[in-house]
């Protein structure tokens, strides 16, 4: 063999290694795709997503796109989604070349549209409260928000709304759903009939006094009535009735609560609307700015007319959270009513349930003469709640209704000192949104139905004869509470 053709092998044998070193490079470059997370895409109908995967080595690559395996694109490195329906979508990118293939999954969902429904409502009631329950359909999530509003008040925060006005007239009522990205709002028309009602919880449905020293239980009205003035000795049912169609025009009929835990309850004629923002009710009340009463209402929430025990709840005030003593109770004991020739004496007996206990008697003594109304008939002022006695037989005993055994009063109590805070005839302003459960938690009402005044401060004042020294003024005459009107300040018809 000469030494050209010798070369000329060699030179084809080099020639064949490159080709074939080429052609294994090739084989090895086969495409990748990176920059595809494995996170969930949420997307809302009308939502377009644009998908850009990173790739390497384009050289001839040939690429697809598929959503749920069915092909939808050729030819192109990124895509865009077009959120056309709802449903759960796998978009899947694919490339190919001689030297093999890759492929990732972007996964999609697109929720579903929220959708609002509030039915068609006949005229609703002034100031009664009726449940609106919407129907809302949109995506399965955690997270939804609800908003009603008149104009710019809102008036709740839930997805069924117990709706009330104060005002009859035409409103539109806006409800706002969110969830995720969505916000919608659906709007109604609604119309509140007129009515008349009472602004002043007249109704007296229960009347438990703490007696005290001169306590007059059955006077009705202001503290210029306290003395000799018309009384009404009744039985208990009547007396309630009484009491209740005086107050139905006079804000001024007051019931002498007595004591500490002596208590009334007393019923709207309507629902009062918890208006946002604003104080809902306004109590008149005879005490001191220091002896302040404690405020329980109530919801009547299964409408069956009557204050039950779940639906109590207390408002707020200065000094919530100030009691001493959170479980107090104390017994008042009718013991004797006794007579001599021109004096009638009442002996009242009292305990607590502190260990050992407080107790003590007081006595209540006055003439024949000088005891009695300005009409002349005996009068009650000083004698136990729902004791009565005819002077001139000196004959006595308990009205029809009224407790013949012992008083038991329970409650917090605040105890505090109280010199020199005189009492007097004041207004409060009280907001339905105060309004707490017994563990303090708070609550949403509507409205109110009910409310119930307590006595809870037990005052100690220092006296001039007793110089530093804090003295028991309980059951002082001057220290009782007298309960007023209590008015719907949100009514307008």
């Amino acid at each position: 063999m000469n030494k050209q053709h010798t070369i000329s092998i060699v030179v084809m044998l080099a020639i064949a290694i490159l080709l074939v070193g080429a052609c294994k490079k090739e084989i090895q470059q086969a495409p990748t795709i990176t920059g595809v997370s494995g996170e969930l895409n949420t997307l809302n109908i009308g939502d377009r997503l644009v998908l850009a995967p990173n790739i390497t080595n384009t050289r001839g690559n040939s690429y697809s796109w598929l959503i749920n395996g069915k092909e939808v694109a050729t030819g192109q490195i990124n895509y865009t989604f077009e959120a056309k329906e709802a449903g759960d979508f796998e978009v899947t990118f694919r490339i190919d070349n001689k030297g093999g293939s890759d492929q990732k999954t972007f996964k999609i969902t697109v929720e579903k549209a929220i959708s609002i429904v509030i039915p068609e409502m006949q005229p609703f009631a002034l100031s009664q409260v009726t449940e609106i329950k919407p129907t809302i359909t949109g995506p399965d999530r955690n997270d939804y928000e609800y908003q009603w509003a008149i104009g710019d008040q809102v008036i709740g925060t839930g997805k069924n709304l117990n709706f009330i006005s104060p005002e009859s007239g035409n409103f539109t009522l806006t409800l706002k759903v969110s969830a995720g990205k969505q916000s919608v709002s659906a709007t109604k028309n609604i119309q509140v009939s007129t009515a008349t009602y009472i602004a002043n919880a007249y109704t007296v449905l229960e009347f438990v006094p703490a007696p005290g020293k001169l306590h007059n239980w059955s006077v009705i009205g202001d503290k210029a009535n306290w003395q000799y003035f018309t009384e009404f000795p009744l039985p208990y049912s009547d007396f309630l009735a009484k009491a209740s169609e005086m107050r139905k025009t006079n804000l001024y009929a007051s019931l002498f609560v007595g004591a500490w835990g002596g208590q009334a309850t007393f019923k709207f004629d309507h629902t009062v609307a918890n208006v946002a923002g604003k104080t809902d009710l306004e109590l008149m009340a005879y005490c001191s700015i220091k002896d302040l009463p404690a405020v329980y209402v109530a919801y009547d929430r299964n409408k069956n007319g009557k204050p039950d025990a779940d639906e109590w709840y207390e408002l707020k005030n200065a000094d919530y959270g100030l009691e001493d003593l959170p479980d107090y109770q104390m017994t008042f004991t009718h013991n004797r009513t006794e007579t001599d020739a021109t004096r009638v004496y009442t002996y009242v007996d009292w305990a607590d349930n502190q260990v050992p206990p407080l107790q003590g008697q007081h006595v209540n003594n006055k003439t024949f003469n000088s005891g009695k109304t300005s009409e002349g008939k005996p009068s009650t002022r000083g004698f136990f709640p729902g004791y009565y006695m005819d002077y001139t037989t000196k004959i006595g005993g308990f009205l029809a209704g009224w407790s013949t055994g012992p008083i038991v009063l329970k409650g917090k109590r605040v105890t505090k000192d109280v010199t020199g805070a005189a009492p007097f005839f004041q207004k409060f302003n009280l907001d339905i949104d105060n309004a707490v459960t017994a563990k303090g938690v708070p609550v949403v009402l509507p409205g109110v139905d009910f409310v119930k005044v307590q006595k809870v401060v037990y005052p100690m004042a220092k006296l001039a004869a007793t110089g530093d020294v804090l003295q028991d003024q309980n059951m002082e005459e001057g220290r009782m509470l007298q309960v007023a009107s209590i008015v719907d300040k949100n009514l307008k018809n």
